[in-house]
C-alpha cells in the first residue's frame, strides 16, 4: 500500500495536482483504522489507502476537500461521545458507526510548488528566473531569441508565446516582462488562458494603455480587471534585481495565501469546463448521508434503502437504524 501511495503521490505532483494525505495519529480500539494508517485524497473525492471505513472514510474525505481548498492542515476527532469544539485546525464528529471506536486523523494539504513562466527575455525576467530556480519553481521562459546562456536552469525555453503545449496552468504565475517588445500581444495571450495569476512590468501609465488596448480587443472586463499591473510588492525598488524581488515576494505571498483559488475567479471556458467534471466526478461517486451529512461511496456503501421511490446510501449501521427510525426527520418530502 505504502508504494501505491508513494507512485500515486509522486503522478499527482508531475500533474502539478492539489491532494490532501491523511494519517491516523491516535485511535481507541474497537476500530479498524490503526495508528500511522494513511490515505490520499484527490481534489475528485477519491481517496486511496485505508484510514478506516464507514463514517470515517467519509468524514476525511469531506474535511480533506476543504483542507484542499483552504490549504491548511486539520486534525479531526471522531468518537462516541463526539463534541462540539472546532476552530480552523481542529474539528469533532459523532461516531455514528455501531464499532463505537475513537479516531484521530490529521488532514495536511500538499500543493505543489507553483510553475512560473515568464514572457519576454528583459533582464528583469533573466534576475527572476534565477530567483525562482533557487526558490525551487518550475520556470519556463517564452520568448524570441531566448537561450539557455539567458535562462540557465529553468525547466523550458521557448521560441513563441504558446500555451498549448502546457499540460494545465492551475498552479501557473505567469509574469510578462516584455518591456516593449510586443507587449500587448503577450498580455493577451497570457489573459487568454486559464492561469488565475496573470502579471505585467510596466509602469503605471504603460498599465493603463495595456488595459485600454484589452477592451479594445474584446477582452472581458472582468478578466481585465484580475491583471497585475504594476506588478510586485511596493519596496521602492529601483534596481532589475530589486524589481524581480519584489515580484517574486507577491508571488510567494500570493500562493501561500490561497488567494489564487479564492479570490481570482477565471473566466475561460477551459477552467469552467474543469471544475464542472470534477463537480460532476464528485456527485456521480458519492452521495451525501443524511444522518450525518458526510459522503458515501454509492459503489461501496454499508446500507442502501428506498425512500419514496429514491436510493438513500448509509456508511454505518448506526446511520442506517437512526433513519429507519424517523426518515422524515433527515429527508423532507418534496
Amino acid at each position: 500500500m505504502f508504494n501505491e501511495l508513494a507512485l500515486k503521490i509522486e503522478e499527482q505532483l508531475a500533474l502539478g495536482a492539489d491532494f490532501a494525505i491523511a494519517q491516523v495519529i491516535d485511535r481507541i480500539a474497537p476500530s479498524s483504522g490503526k495508528i500511522g494508517d494513511k490515505a490520499l485524497i484527490l481534489e475528485t473525492g477519491e481517496l486511496i489507502g485505508w484510514i478506516g471505513g464507514g463514517c470515517v472514510r467519509g468524514i476525511v474525505i469531506k474535511e480533506a476537500l476543504d483542507v484542499i481548498k483552504t490549504k491548511h492542515y486539520r486534525r479531526v476527532r471522531i468518537s462516541p461521545e463526539g463534541g462540539t469544539a472546532e476552530t480552523a485546525n481542529y474539528k469533532e464528529y459523532v461516531m455514528s458507526c455501531q464499532s463505537k471506536g475513537t479516531l484521530e486523523v490529521l488532514i495536511e494539504p500538499v500543493i505543489p510548488q507553483p510553475e512560473l513562466i515568464l514572457i519576454g527575455k528583459s533582464n528583469i525576467a533573466r534576475k527572476l528566473a534565477q530567483l525562482a530556480v533557487a526558490a525551487d519553481f518550475k520556470v519556463s521562459v517564452l520568448a524570441i531569441g531566448a537561450d539557455v546562456q539567458m535562462f540557465p536552469q529553468v525547466h523550458l525555453i521557448a521560441d513563441e508565446v504558446d500555451f498549448g503545449t502546457f499540460k494545465t496552468l492551475n498552479n501557473a504565475y505567469i509574469i510578462v516582462t516584455t518591456q516593449g517588445e510586443d507587449d500587448e500581444l503577450s498580455v493577451k495571450k497570457a489573459l487568454q488562458t486559464s492561469a488565475a495569476y496573470v502579471g505585467f512590468v510596466a509602469s503605471a501609465k504603460k498599465s493603463e494603455d495595456i488595459r485600454t488596448f484589452l477592451e479594445k480587443e474584446g477582452i472581458k472586463e472582468e478578466r481585465i480587471a484580475q491583471l497585475r499591473s504594476p506588478v510586485g510588492l511596493d519596496i521602492n525598488a529601483k534596481l532589475a534585481s530589486e524589481v524581480a524581488i519584489s515580484i517574486l515576494a507577491e508571488v510567494i505571498d500570493h500562493f501561500r495565501n490561497g488567494n489564487a483559488v479564492e479570490n481570482m475567479p477565471v473566466h475561460t471556458l477551459k477552467k469552467e469546463e474543469e471544475t464542472t467534471s470534477a463537480a460532476n466526478a464528485f456527485e456521480e461517486e458519492y452521495y451525501i448521508n443524511p444522518v450525518c451529512n458526510v459522503p458515501v461511496s454509492k459503489k461501496n456503501p454499508k446500507h442502501i434503502l428506498e425512500y419514496e421511490g429514491e436510493k438513500v446510501y448509509f456508511c454505518c449501521d448506526g446511520c442506517k437504524l437512526s433513519f429507519e427510525g424517523n426518515p422524515s426527520k433527515y429527508i423532507k418530502s418534496t
